[in-house]
């Protein structure tokens, strides 16, 4: 059994890039994805724990983790690590107001609503292209001559909660892909090994409906705030951006720390 995962860089395609010697089996292993970017899958496995137990080893932090309460209260601009729960997942599409994810929502209109959460944007910026009354795209003028095109995830915003304290972060497009695993928007209708028929847009909702569903296990996220007070410290403008998510185990590797 696999008990950890890492990030899929090309669907179907594994390059060996080293060996690892595992303490568990007692035994050789090829891997092509460090150990440090790996999660665990089952916390509860004895083999997991005797993993990290082996593995992970304490560092300093130089992240501070704290909670909503505490941080809202000191009203300072940093980076920080909180625990707290994602309640919903909004993305502003052009052709609607917005969709709207929640723990409500069904496995089935997260499916649905994928094909709508992407977009065709300048390769090179990001910028959305529009199309002309022929259905063409129209070209990304300011990065002329590059005209290369590229499908991205919209950005979002999650709300997320810890105790009776909710706040609005941004999220961009690259973390939007991080939080579905890596899977490409241009991979969504690939199927993940045939003959199976599952495809990586069935993953990458089924993913969605586990973040969102209520009362799931909180979530650790490391945020950029950008607090603009007054003469009397009452704050004028505050925005949250979301740096990274790590939805399981609740605990970020060191990296996270850095």
């Amino acid at each position: 059994m696999c008990l950890f995962y890492g990030v899929l860089e090309q669907p179907g395609t594994l390059n060996f890039k080293g060996k690892k010697h595992n303490d568990i089996l007692e035994s050789l292993e090829l891997h092509s994805t460090f150990w440090s970017s790996c999660e665990c899958l089952f916390d509860d496995d004895i083999r997991a724990i005797t993993f990290k137990a082996k593995f992970r080893k304490s560092m300093p932090s130089f992240v501070k983790m704290s909670d909503l309460a505490t941080y809202l209260e000191e009203k300072r601009s940093e980076v920080i690590l909180i625990k707290a729960q994602i309640s919903e997942l909004v993305i502003p599409v052009p052709a609607a107001q917005k969709i709207a994810l929640c723990a409500r929502s069904s496995l089935k209109s997260i499916f649905s609503s994928l094909p709508d959460i992407i977009y065709t944007g300048c390769a090179k910026c990001g910028l959305e292209l529009e199309t002309d009354k022929n259905k063409i795209y129209k070209q990304c003028y300011g990065c002329l001559p590059f005209t290369m095109k590229k499908l991205y995830y919209r950005p979002a915003v999650m709300t997320v909660a810890d105790g009776i304290h909710e706040v609005c972060i941004h999220v961009g497009s690259k973390l939007m892909e991080k939080i579905l695993f890596n899977i490409s928007p241009d991979w969504l209708n690939r199927v993940i090994a045939p003959p199976s028929e599952v495809t990586f847009r069935a993953v990458a909702a089924d993913l969605l409906h586990s973040l969102l569903a209520g009362g799931g296990a909180p979530c650790v996220l490391k945020l950029h705030s950008l607090f603009v007070l007054d003469e009397n410290s009452c704050p004028l403008q505050l925005e949250f951006s979301l740096l990274d998510l790590y939805p399981n185990s609740g605990e970020p590797g060191p990296s996270a720390l850095l």
